[in-house]
């Protein structure tokens, strides 16, 4: 509204000076011509470019700049005077001049001819590293003597945010499924002549424990779970097997490193003491069928054992507690068996329950 108002006052006061004859001011020109009107509107409209600012200092003096949300910077020069160190009796010899950067605190790189995003808060830096700004040549032993930076502030309209993220979010992994092939010798049976063979088919849930996820198939892919035990059945409850290093509960690690050893975040680890971070608050809950990751009371200590709930288990005191990660959708008929088997001391069952193999469908 106030443009159109300053340009409706324009029109009447150029069509009145046409209409005009005589020199009223006896200046000899009070005709607003045709460029001086566009300069106008393009004032008006905002398309006049801003002034170029020429900023120069000495290294006592460091170079800084905040702007607003509606303001962007564009950098024509920046240079900087370096005097060099090169001989062993303490001289300064040599002068140099040479490009520099502005930086922005999240690390933004701008140099010679190139324009910035929005706003931010800006530094004159002669190098940068690891989000540490250098006011020297690091490669040989220099001082910044004067630096000098020409650049322009543009301005713009108040920002209107649509962005949420810095990074545009990843599109949902598609469900992996599995199959273990188990053997087991049916509860009240004798010998291992009456031992039964099937399937059991996975869903893996990516998108909400992506490393449990991970782990587990990474494991099967190397073949780890071939050939070992569910190690501990407790009726009514859980079926628990994965330990493919000693067989009874007390081995297993991750099947790659995700930053964790023996349930503390660290920077290495030996393999064997690798470890898979907690991703129990995924909102998945325990029920008939549920795949969970077994682990000690450390929240972050889970390795390669994992346990399946039976059809008359419901341990929902474990929710938000152990990560759940998949859900059987074929042959729960066989683990509601394996939880029935015969076990003995410390939940062991009489005849081992085997995985005969496993396998990413």
């Amino acid at each position: 509204m106030r443009t159109t108002t300053i340009l409706i006052a324009l029109t009447m006061l150029t069509t009145g000076l046409a209409g005009c004859t005589g020199d009223p001011d006896a200046g000899g020109n009070d005709e607003i011509d045709a460029e001086t009107l566009q300069n106008l509107q393009d004032f008006i409209n905002g398309t006049v470019e801003p002034e170029w600012n020429n900023d120069r200092g000495d290294s006592g003096h460091q170079w800084t700049l905040s702007l607003s949300d509606d303001q962007w910077l564009e950098i024509h020069s920046v240079y900087v005077l370096l005097v060099h160190h090169h001989d062993e009796d303490g001289g300064w010899d040599h002068y140099s001049t040479q490009p520099a950067i502005v930086v922005t605190e999240a690390g933004y790189m701008l140099s010679n001819g190139m324009s910035m995003m929005f706003g931010g808060n800006y530094t004159l830096c002669v190098e940068w590293s690891d989000g540490v700004c250098y006011n020297e040549n690091r490669d040989v032993e220099s001082v910044m003597v004067e630096w000098t930076i020409i650049y322009r502030i543009h301005e713009a309209s108040g920002v209107d945010y649509y962005y949420t993220g810095i990074f545009p979010p990843d599109p949902p992994l598609g469900n992996q499924t599995i199959t273990l092939e188990v053997s087991y010798v049916p509860g009240n049976s004798t010998g291992d002549e009456n031992r039964i063979y099937g399937t059991i088919v996975i869903d893996l849930y990516p998108n909400e424990a992506p490393l449990h996820v991970d782990s587990f198939v990474t494991h099967i892919e190397n073949g780890s779970y071939n050939n070992t035990i569910f190690h501990r059945i407790i009726a009514g409850f859980v079926i628990q097997g994965g330990d493919f290093e000693n067989q009874d509960g007390t081995g297993g690690y991750a099947g790659d490193w995700y930053g964790y050893c023996n349930g503390e975040l660290a920077t290495t680890c030996d393999t064997a003491d690798m470890t898979i971070p907690s991703e129990a608050d995924n909102g998945l809950t325990h029920g008939p069928g549920t795949l969970a990751m077994a682990r000690t009371s450390d929240p972050d200590s889970a390795g390669s054992q994992f346990y399946i709930v039976p059809s008359d288990s419901m341990p929902s005191h474990l929710d938000g507690t152990y990560t759940v990660f998949g859900q059987v959708i074929s042959g729960m008929e066989h683990v509601d068996a394996i939880s029935e088997v015969d076990t003995g001391s410390s939940d062991t069952p009489i005849y081992d329950v085997i995985i005969e193999g496993a396998w990413v469908n």
